[in-house]
């Protein structure tokens, strides 16, 4: 990314003096596709931060729709784009928004395993709110994450809204389940888990079975995958894996998990779901159905195919 000093200036000259992209680079000695970059490094960054003074969605009708099928608290939509990793910005963008409007002033915030919560990450730029706690909904694991383990997510989070966070000193899945036991009867592990199911409100994605679906069914052992699928699994909520009517599905997997239980993370009132991408719809379709998640962010494509899948499913009942 280029000095936040030169996308400073190039801001300027777009936001504050009008000029076109074709100008600025004119002007500046560079290409009319680098300005255009810096100008979107400059909102990714926080340098240009753009307000529209009006409520209005672009796709009430879809989110609408989706509130209705599924009796749901509250939809947020983003735009679908070819490119993944731009619907992944888009969505990031949009879970921020529904953070702004979600998150309280004081209280607790439980955060999931997701790459997709990861994205909200860069678009978060909200007013300090000391008395608030970001805290881990599980425990992490070594090696490259990327910024998506629970307790970083937490970190990350924490640090942009100015607040408080929580560590959960613990493996999310653990060699064995006596090791899983071991770890959850350490006094700060019970401590920080205490604190995550009383949370207020919970942010967490929703993966799926299949590969690419979710980021723990790909660190999952072939042998342990078809197990799950076996007993019935659909997806998983930060490790906990659930079946078509939503409950947990047992096994060696769910025994080695250092976290909340599905049970206990769906006692905690406000739970919204970060999901998109049409290999999540079958998983997401059925945690929003069942009352795991009672809201969600994801993208226009996904929200169709929801409401596809919800209306299929009412037909052939």
């Amino acid at each position: 990314m280029e000095s936040r000093e030169l996308q400073g200036r190039v801001a300027r000259l777009h936001y504050q003096h009008g000029m076109t992209h074709q100008e600025i680079g004119e002007l500046l000695g560079l290409s009319r596709v680098k300005v255009t970059r810096l100008l979107a490094d400059a909102r990714r960054s926080g340098i240009v931060e753009i307000r529209i003074h009006s409520s209005a969605s672009p796709f009430d009708d879809l989110e609408a729709a989706l509130v209705g099928r599924f009796g749901l608290q509250q939809v947020w939509i983003a735009p679908s784009f070819a490119d993944e990793r731009r619907t992944a910005d888009s969505v990031g963008m949009t879970g921020a928004q529904c953070l702004r409007a979600l998150v309280p002033t004081s209280g607790t915030v439980a955060v999931g395993l997701s790459s997709s919560v990861a994205a909200i990450v860069p678009h978060v730029h909200a007013e300090p709110t000391p008395d608030l706690g970001f805290v881990p909904l599980a425990g992490s694991w070594g090696g490259i994450s990327r910024g998506m383990n629970p307790h970083e997510l937490a970190l990350r989070l924490g640090t942009a809204f100015g607040a408080r966070t929580y560590h959960l000193p613990a493996p999310i899945l653990a060699s064995t389940p006596e090791t899983a036991a071991a770890f959850r009867a350490d006094p700060g592990v019970r401590e920080t888990m205490q604190l995550a199911a009383g949370a207020d409100l919970l942010i967490a994605g929703v993966g799926g079975m299949d590969p690419r679906s979710g980021i723990l069914i790909d660190v999952l052992g072939r042998s342990e995958q078809r197990q799950l699928v076996a007993n019935g699994a659909v997806g998983d909520i930060s490790a906990r894996f659930f079946d078509t009517t939503g409950r947990s599905v047992g096994g060696e997997v769910d025994e080695r998990v250092v976290g909340l239980s599905l049970e206990e993370l769906t006692a905690i009132p406000h739970r919204v779901a970060v999901s998109f991408g049409p290999h999540k719809v079958h998983a997401l379709e059925t945690a929003l159905r069942t009352g795991l998640m009672n809201m969600v962010v994801t993208d226009v494509d996904t929200a169709k195919a929801l409401t596809k899948a919800a209306s299929d499913k009412r037909k052939s009942g």
